[in-house]
């Protein structure tokens, strides 16, 4: 492995551990087993690290889900294993990494918002006129609005103001978001097969 992989690695599965906030540039050194001088010939500063791991991260996400749209059998099929995807993710990852990002890392996080939400909502969209087509979602909701719609109580549950981690489960609620949509465009053949996958 390069030592540019290993260093975005190794940081990420830090961030997914403890946070952004605090994991320093000696955490990640002394992990990988570098000096700084050697990390700082793949970086300038710990926001550049920062950014250009969510961008891999936002890359790979996508391929992945890309992946399950192209395998996926039915919409229905398609939605829950992309809700199983993200519900994988979010058990991994400590609830103050979404915090640090917010407050921290404004721009960045803005990043995610910008390319990573955006792509959501089209593969939403894309999987709402898919399943009206399989008549496994009822006809008369408008996709574009349900995508819109969607994305934006994945914001919503995702702000630590609306739902603080100390009381609430990121995978928990991602799951109840899951739900609450399904069962909200599915006709009753969809609803049929609904009940028989799991996320």
């Amino acid at each position: 492995m390069i030592i540019e992989d290993k260093i975005f690695l190794t940081t990420f599965d830090l961030f997914l551990k403890y946070g952004v906030k605090s994991v320093s540039m000696d955490d990640i050194c002394r992990k990988i087993g570098i000096s700084k001088k050697t990390i700082y010939t793949v970086i300038n500063c710990k926001k550049d690290l920062i950014e250009q791991i969510i961008q891999l991260q936002i890359k790979r996400d996508e391929e992945d889900i890309t992946t399950i749209t192209a395998s996926s059998e039915t919409a229905v099929d398609e939605m829950s294993k992309i809700g199983r995807h993200f519900i994988k993710f979010l058990k991994k990852m400590k609830p103050s990494l979404i915090y640090d990002l917010q407050k921290y890392y404004p721009q960045v996080w803005e990043l995610i918002e910008d390319q990573h939400y955006g792509f959501i909502y089209r593969t939403i969209k894309t999987n709402l006129k898919r399943g009206q087509m399989e008549g496994l979602y009822i006809s008369t909701f408008d996709p574009d609005i349900i995508a819109k719609l969607y994305v934006e109580k994945t914001h919503c549950i995702a702000d630590e103001e609306n739902f603080p981690s100390s009381k609430f489960s990121r995978p928990l609620l991602y799951e109840q978001l899951f739900m609450y949509h399904m069962r909200g465009i599915s006709s009753d053949k969809g609803l049929k097969l609904l009940a028989t996958i799991e996320i």
